[in-house]
């Protein structure tokens, strides 16, 4: 690790290790908004001064408590508390969930950041939620933030509730869901060219995300048994688990199979990947992807849509020619069939023929 990033690093701790001029070992801290730098008294080593990395803020509370008064967690603020909890926890999230929670934190302490932990009511979280402007999903986002900060205080004797759990969550609003029908993703294929047009029949007939298409390996395909592995994806240039955290293997439908064997003659032998960049290179983001479609949207007179519209375009074909309700969820990598009929199926039309010559007359 460079020299800047353990500076960083060191930076989200609740108090630091230092060693004065001469030779002992400091804990440099605040608490209640103010700086302290407490001697431990001890001659620093090398054994020492990890010791006192890895227990400092238990040890600081202690040398505080020792020169000021017993001084209990409760005085910490919300700043404070929660900096030290996201670094303890940051071993159960990626690069890039860390680096989300880290900014909804610095958004939330605009607000909370001054107010000891202990402090925080009910009554203030639901101001919060009712003037802060975010749309409702932005909300359910930070409070899941705050909801792991106000937990370990409880859990840590600090709070004697967590007043999250009192303040009713505002309901997403469910808005209608954009998918292109059977007429329009047949003049889409037919008008794109090169690797859009194997983008776009893959995920037509996979509902692949766009993150988990542009993490897609050679590696993943199994010609033979007519498969495709899904167990990564990539985020702004991360390659992560898969949004689920499970790998899922699912059925190369012929269409999947055609647009994969066209893509295995681009660039089947330039790399593992099987979609990269116009440079060689591995895609960082699937916005390329989706620039490129809605660019294609545009000039053949097609509603606008994203990689994003071509997932929910799938799950609604799918569902349209009577495919099983579980083989769908595990195709598209869903727990259950709430985020499907919310946000990912769009207007069904059944054969209703049948039914339409009962008692016709």
């Amino acid at each position: 690790m460079s020299r800047m990033s353990i500076a960083n690093e060191r930076k989200r701790k609740l108090a630091k290790v230092r060693i004065n001029e001469y030779g002992i070992i400091m804990l440099d801290g605040n608490m209640n908004g103010k700086r302290h730098r407490l001697t431990t008294g001890k001659k620093a080593d090398k054994r020492l001064l990890q010791w006192y990395e890895n227990h400092i803020e238990d040890e600081f509370f202690k040398l505080h408590e020792a020169k000021f008064g017993t001084t209990t967690n409760g005085a910490m603020t919300f700043s404070e508390y929660g900096e030290y909890i996201l670094d303890i926890s940051k071993g159960n999230r990626n690069e890039f969930s860390q680096k989300e929670v880290e900014q909804q934190f610095k958004k939330l302490c605009e607000t909370f950041g001054s107010m000891r932990i202990s402090d925080i009511k009910a009554s203030h979280i639901l101001k919060w939620q009712n003037s802060c402007g975010y749309a409702p999903k932005t909300i359910l986002n930070y409070r899941g933030t705050m909801n792991l900060i106000m937990k370990m205080a409880l859990y840590d004797d600090i709070v004697s509730r967590n007043p999250l759990t009192v303040v009713k969550a505002p309901k997403k609003i469910r808005g209608k869901v954009d998918f292109f029908n059977q007429k329009e993703m047949e003049l889409l294929v037919k008008s794109a060219t090169g690797q859009l047009k194997n983008v776009l029949l893959l995920t037509f007939f996979s509902g692949l995300r766009g993150s988990e298409i542009i993490a897609l390996k050679w590696s993943h395909i199994d010609f033979v048994n007519e498969t495709i592995t899904v167990e990564e994806r990539i985020r702004e240039g991360v390659v992560d688990t898969t949004k689920s955290k499970v790998e899922r293997v699912i059925d190369m439908l012929p269409q999947a199979k055609k647009a994969l064997k066209a893509q295995q003659l681009k660039t089947g032998i330039k790399g593992e990947y099987i979609f990269i960049s116009k440079y060689g290179k591995t895609f960082q983001r699937p916005d390329a992807l989706s620039r490129s479609l809605k660019t294609l949207c545009a000039n053949i007179g097609v509603k606008i849509g994203t990689l994003q519209t071509v997932r929910r375009s799938c799950n609604t074909l799918f569902k349209q020619y009577g495919l099983p309700n579980d083989w769908i969820l595990d195709t598209l990598g869903h727990m259950d069939d709430i985020v499907n009929r919310e946000h990912y199926t769009g207007r069904l039309k059944p054969d209703l023929s049948k039914i339409g010559r009962v008692l016709a007359g």
